[in-house]
């Protein structure tokens, strides 16, 4: 009976340091994953050190680069090398010099993409249309024996339109740039006469053109210019006004075919203009 009741406890025992080893294991992680609650809430504190701190203040409006820009100037055009020329006239009566004045209106249109943004500045791509007109140099009419002379007139215009570029600096209202483009240039040269009445018998005036020549050449111009940021709408329309002087490098050959003896006729065509501009 002693032997069994050996055989009867060694079970027991065994059983009981069993289930005191599995507590053991169970309780041991405990102690280390409430050591580690500390260690993780660190980074919370440290989040809500760091929402603290004092946030940058918003940029203004004209700060950030405007993604489109439609700009329209008006300006003056100042062409050395057509008022140096000598066209001469072909009407006996004509009462104006056979000269075109060097001076003359300018007009342009254009629209500017936003492409690029670096550490000083934006770039801008784009496309542009402008005109020159140029008209007789010198309007002083002589004495004619008519009541109603007859009177020629040479007149100049230049258009040209191609691609362009302009890189922008600034962040504040004032916006420096530089700009270069280039395209198509096309020139047209004439000689028309003002017909008087009662030969004319239209209410509007009436001109016969006396001589003409055509020519287009490839060219492109350099420019800078400045912008100030006006206003904004509460539609998100930016507006600027701009002041630009551009340099037009242009060759248009041969005028002989004109006037016989006038030579070449090309660049550079200095304009002088003030626009306005509107982006969003």
């Amino acid at each position: 009976m002693r032997a069994g009741e050996r055989r009867f406890i060694r079970p027991r025992s065994a059983l009981m340091w069993f289930a005191l080893g599995l507590t053991i294991v169970v309780l041991c992680p405990i102690p280390l994953a409430v050591a580690q609650e500390p260690d993780e809430a660190a980074p919370v504190r440290e989040v809500t050190a760091d929402s603290n701190k004092a946030l940058p203040p918003p940029k203004e409006w004209y700060e950030e680069p405007t993604k489109n820009l439609f700009t329209l100037g008006l300006g003056l055009a100042i062409f050395p090398s057509l008022g140096n020329k000598e066209f001469g006239t072909t009407s006996p009566t004509a009462n104006r010099p056979g000269q075109v004045s060097s001076a003359g209106f300018a007009l342009e249109t254009a629209y500017h993409r936003h492409i690029a943004q670096w550490e000083r500045g934006d770039l801008y791509l784009g496309g542009e249309f402008g005109a020159f007109f140029f008209g007789n140099q010198g309007s002083a009419d002589t004495a004619q024996s008519s009541t109603s002379p007859t009177t020629g007139d040479l007149d100049a215009r230049v258009w040209h339109a191609g691609p362009s570029i302009k890189f922008m600096m600034g962040q504040g209202r004032f916006k420096y740039f530089l700009g270069a483009g280039g395209g198509y240039y096309q020139l047209d040269l004439s000689e028309s006469v003002n017909i008087p009445p009662p030969t004319c018998t239209s209410i509007a005036p009436c001109f016969e053109t006396k001589r003409s020549v055509n020519k287009s050449a490839m060219g492109g111009y350099v420019s800078l210019g400045i912008d100030l940021a006006a206003f904004r709408t509460e539609s998100g329309w930016e507006w600027r006004l701009r002041l630009e002087d551009k340099i037009h490098l242009v060759n248009f050959g041969s005028l002989d075919s004109f006037a016989p003896g006038a030579g070449n006729l090309s660049g550079p065509i200095n304009v002088i203009q003030i626009g306005v501009v509107a982006g969003f």
